[in-house]
C-alpha cells in the first residue's frame, strides 16, 4: 500500500479537469478555472489530500461536499478553510466525524471488500497515523442551499439540490461542459434507507431534476466511469418499481452511531440480484420498510 503523500491518484478528464483515486473507492473532483479552484467532495481524508491538491494547483479553492457522509467529507479538516455544506446535513456530518464513526471507517478501510470480486484487502496507507486521524473533525462548514453559482474563471459550476441518500445530498452542474457532480445521490445503487436518508418521492424528485438538465455525463462519488442520461433513467425504474417485501437481504457497511439500524433490502430491477452487480442494465435500491 501507498504512503500518505502517494495515497491519491490524479487523472486528468479534460481540461483543467481532473479525478482523484484512493484506494477506498471514493472519487473527489478537481476543477481548475482561471481564478480559482473547486474541490468537490474530500473522501474519507486517510492520504494527504491538501499536498495531492496543491500539487496540481496553488489557486484559491472553494470546497463543497455532496453530503455529509464520512466518505465525502472527513477530508474537510486538512484545508484551513470552510468547506460548503447543505445545513440539513450539518448535524449528519458532525455525527459522521465523530470519534466513534471514524473508529469505524479505520476498521472498514481496514477490510475493505470489492463488491464485484468478493476479494478483501487494505485501503489504509502503510504510515497511516490512526490517533491523528481520530483527533479529526468535519472542519468549519459554511451553508449551501442549491441555487449558488461558482464563479471559477471560464468554469462555472452552480449547486443542485438532489436530496434523497441524505437530507441535504447536493450535485455540482458544470455549466460549460454539462456535467452532474452528483455524490451518492444517484448511481446504480442507491442507499435509501435510516434517519438521514428522505422519503422516495423526494428522492424521485432530485432525480427528475437531474434528468432534466440532460447532463451529458453524470459523475457519482464511486462510480469509476462516468454515468448517462439513460443510466439515471434506468435508477428511476428501480426506484418506482421497488417492493421491500420482495428485496433481498442486505447488510450495509456503515455505523449508526445510536446503535440502532433498521432492516433493509436490496430491490434489484428486472430479476437480478446483487449476484448480478456490475453487470449491464443492474440498478438497484436499498431499502427499509418505511421507504
Amino acid at each position: 500500500m501507498a504512503k500518505r503523500e502517494d495515497y491519491y491518484e490524479i487523472r486528468p478528464i479534460a481540461e483543467q479537469v481532473y479525478r482523484i483515486t484512493s484506494a477506498e473507492g471514493v472519487f473527489c473532483e478537481l476543477l481548475v478555472g482561471s481564478k480559482r479552484a473547486m474541490l468537490i467532495d474530500t473522501g474519507n481524508g486517510f492520504g494527504d489530500l491538501r499536498a495531492a491538491v496543491r500539487g496540481v494547483t496553488e489557486l484559491p479553492l472553494v470546497i463543497v461536499n455532496t453530503h455529509g457522509h464520512v466518505d465525502h467529507t472527513s477530508g474537510n479538516c486538512q484545508f484551513a478553510q470552510p468547506a460548503y455544506l447543505c445545513r440539513e446535513d450539518w448535524e449528519l456530518c458532525r455525527r459522521h466525524n465523530s470519534r466513534k464513526q471514524r473508529e469505524f471507517s479505520i476498521q472498514d478501510a481496514g477490510d475493505k471488500v470489492d463488491y464485484i470480486t468478493g476479494a478483501h484487502f487494505n485501503a489504509l496507507p502503510e504510515d497511516f497515523d490512526e490517533e491523528a486521524y481520530l483527533a479529526e473533525s468535519e472542519g468549519e462548514l459554511l451553508p449551501l442551499d442549491g441555487g449558488e453559482v461558482f464563479d471559477l474563471g471560464g468554469i462555472t459550476v452552480e449547486a443542485v439540490k438532489t436530496g434523497g441518500h441524505t437530507k441535504g445530498g447536493m450535485s455540482f452542474y458544470y455549466r460549460e461542459k454539462r456535467w452532474l457532480y452528483a455524490g451518492d445521490a444517484f448511481g446504480f445503487f442507491l442507499w435509501l434507507f435510516d434517519q438521514d436518508s428522505t422519503d422516495r418521492a423526494t428522492y424521485l424528485a432530485g432525480l427528475d431534476k437531474a434528468i432534466a438538465l440532460q447532463p451529458e455525463r453524470i459523475y457519482g462519488g464511486h462510480n469509476p466511469e462516468p454515468m448517462t442520461v439513460e443510466d439515471l433513467q434506468l435508477s428511476r425504474r428501480a426506484a418506482v418499481e421497488a417492493d421491500f417485501a420482495k428485496g433481498e437481504p442486505f447488510q450495509a457497511p456503515i455505523l449508526n452511531t445510536d446503535g440502532t439500524l433498521p432492516e433493509i433490502r436490496a430491490c434489484v430491477l428486472d430479476g437480478m440480484t446483487m449476484e448480478d452487480f456490475g453487470k449491464p442494465g443492474f440498478a438497484a435500491i436499498v431499502i427499509d420498510e418505511s421507504r
